[in-house]
């Protein structure tokens, strides 16, 4: 009886989780694993299950908990920094002179405050180019801050960093899309 139910799960939610793990993981790949293991946890655990809410939430959480697991895990944990730049050479390291000193021209460029650029395909088709050049790590603590519009406490634990550590990524990450946009934009 079980293994029909978890069928017709598969029929029913499959999709839309493998879309939500793909954003999450930024990963294709990965997704489909995540979410071929969810529904064998869910197989596994049916008897767990009480009907009190939606079998896609159910599914959801086990999920976002597979996911979890995963950022958690030594291999990630690992290879979370892989391509982060040295404090010598860092986004930041771009934004002062050779004496220490703001440099004042990055402030002028202006394309930064108008938000009709969003709209613009060339620009966004840029902005993602930009974004996809981060490294993984960074992409999946944006992508959860603006676009999952998660807490910053929420994610320095799901990524298993401190906050410090979360809000070093956030600028840096920033800062480096900014400096993206600033070379390959043209106003």
């Amino acid at each position: 009886m079980s293994a029909q139910i978890i069928e017709s799960w598969i029929d029913q939610y499959s999709d839309e989780l493998l879309h939500w793990a793909e954003y999450r993981t930024g990963d294709s790949a990965l997704a489909q694993d995540m979410v071929q293991e969810t529904f064998i946890a869910a197989f596994e655990n049916y008897h767990q299950f009480k009907g009190d809410s939606n079998p896609k939430t159910w599914l959801s959480r086990i999920l976002r908990n597979k996911i979890v697991d995963y950022f958690r895990s030594a291999y990630y944990r690992k290879n979370i920094f892989e391509g982060q730049p040295s404090d010598d050479d860092g986004p930041e390291r771009s934004h002062f002179d050779t004496e220490e000193h703001w440099r004042t021209e990055i402030f002028q460029s202006g394309w930064e405050e108008d938000e009709s650029l969003m709209n613009q395909e060339e620009f966004r088709s840029l902005f993602e180019q930009c974004l996809n050049a981060l490294p993984q790590a960074w992409r999946d603590i944006i992508a959860a801050k603006y676009f999952a519009q998660e807490k910053g406490q929420d994610i320095s634990q799901e990524f298993n960093i401190s906050t410090s550590n979360y809000w070093q990524i956030i600028h840096r990450a920033k800062l480096s899309l900014k400096k993206c946009l600033e070379v390959y934009w043209k106003s």
